[in-house]
């Protein structure tokens, strides 16, 4: 690992009047800022985790910043967000501020919270996520990219997903190599897996947002031209927001393909333990949490080497890779998979294997390792 930054070790200005401190509790006090955790998605899973796991190392309090919802709903919490730090700042209590941002209008929003936090002089962690982030940072105007960038230079930590994603954050966004640390997404990963062998049928899974970049309808091609024989032994799934209906339509009745809606935590353990293959080609990614979930499931998975999966993933080790967009070898990764029983069995074990790589526990202990590197641990506690 490198040198840690300069920024890391800033401390917190005390003032004179704190009083003096004799019971501590000696875990950091963390404010993360990010979506309501009922927002269906893979930052949302994260900013769950961390709230689920970090407890025995920081103080969480999760305050969102957005909702799916009207466009007048998604304004007031965002309001209320804003308002909630200024008076947590206002307290000078040692805190540490987690912000979890992606593309687009979670780029601005959070962009102004940061600069709140800068403002007040508190510790700051930037969370980068978001699959498109590149392209939607070139596109915007020069003034406000050097906005952005400027505002990331001043963090003490930027998280990012992958060694890809690092290269970008430092090249594009001229942040410091010692600011912007790797740290993978984590993922629960169960005591034992489902035994797969010698089923009638083998089942591809798809989780994610319904979509083009996330190589959606691709897979509805791609499955609908696999031979007569081999589609008779085989069972498509789709499952999640987006474009459902049109997925569905795009089906046009195949009773070997469905489309389902978003499915809650539960029913997506039920569907990745009664699946044989994961699978993924998307054309754009951060590191994305439904791969590392299905790999702790035991899956093999088809899926890109786009954004941070290269980090996660070889091809012909946990599953195989195709180039995004290219239905002639998607259709052939299927064959292989479902011909290939041995193939199956002993790509999601090594799968599983390396999802071990990114438990939850690991993960947790090494945030909070940040976490206590960047901010003064119970300074300001009140006499009890």
């Amino acid at each position: 690992m490198n040198a840690e930054p300069a920024s890391l070790m800033r401390s917190v200005t005390v003032p004179a009047s704190a009083p003096r401190t004799t019971a501590l509790d000696t875990r950091v006090r963390v404010l993360q800022l990010g979506p309501s955790l009922s927002v269906r998605g893979g930052v949302t899973a994260v900013a769950q985790l961390i709230c689920d796991y970090l407890t025995p190392y920081a103080s969480i309090r999760h305050v969102p910043t957005m909702h799916e919802g009207s466009h007048l709903s998604r304004a007031f919490m965002f309001g209320k967000a804003v308002h909630t730090l200024s008076r947590i700042l206002d307290s000078n209590e040692p805190t540490v501020v987690h912000i979890h941002f992606s593309s687009r209008g979670s780029t601005i929003r959070k962009m102004f919270l940061a600069q709140q936090v800068l403002n007040a002089r508190q510790p700051l962690i930037m969370h980068a996520h978001g699959g498109s982030f590149d392209s939607f940072h070139r596109s915007l105007p020069p003034f406000l990219r050097r906005l952005v960038n400027r505002t990331m230079q001043q963090a003490n930590l930027v998280i990012v997903l992958s060694s890809q994603w690092r290269d970008f954050y430092i090249r594009e966004c001229e942040l410091a190599p010692s600011q912007v640390v790797v740290l993978p997404n984590p993922v629960r990963v169960p005591g034992r897996i489902p035994e797969r062998r010698r089923r009638n049928e083998v089942q591809f899974v798809h989780l994610a947002k319904l979509a083009k970049l996330k190589g959606s309808y691709d897979l509805i091609h791609a499955f609908r031209a696999l031979p007569d024989e081999l589609r008779a032994r085989a069972r498509l799934v789709l499952a999640g927001h987006g474009e459902t209906e049109e997925l569905r339509q795009m089906a046009d009745g195949d009773p070997n393909i469905q489309v389902m809606a978003w499915i809650d935590t539960a029913e997506r353990d039920r569907l990745l333990a009664e699946s044989d293959v994961f699978a993924l080609p998307s054309y754009v990614e951060g590191l994305p949490m439904a791969l590392l979930e299905a790999m702790a499931a035991g899956l093999p998975s088809i899926t890109s080497p786009v954004g941070g999966i290269p980090d996660c993933f070889t091809d012909g080790v946990e599953g195989l890779m195709v180039p995004p967009g290219d239905i002639g070898l998607l259709k052939d990764a299927m064959v292989r998979l479902i011909t290939d029983e041995d193939l199956r069995a002993s790509a999601g074990q090594r799968a599983y294997q390396r999802a071990r790589n990114y438990d939850v526990h690991a993960y947790a202990r090494r945030l909070s390792d940040y976490y206590q590197r960047i901010a003064p641990v119970g300074e300001m506690r009140s006499e009890t």
